[in-house]
């Protein structure tokens, strides 16, 4: 996320991360498999893309 570590006391709360991270990827993965777009939402704005065109993009 933004690389700071807080240190959490709430058990609930200790593996949002890692689990909202798990979520990310398999979005991805599904989204790549069904050739359909990957929505989510940044600044304010619903982007939509697909995956591979992304991964493109990312590796350039």
């Amino acid at each position: 996320m933004n690389g700071k570590k807080r240190q959490i006391h709430d058990k609930d709360l200790e593996n949002v991360e890692a689990a909202l991270l798990r979520a990310a990827k398999r979005a991805r993965e599904i989204a790549k498999q069904t050739h359909t777009p990957l929505v989510y939402y940044e600044n304010g704005r619903v982007v939509k893309i697909f995956v591979e065109q992304d991964e493109d993009r990312q590796e350039n």
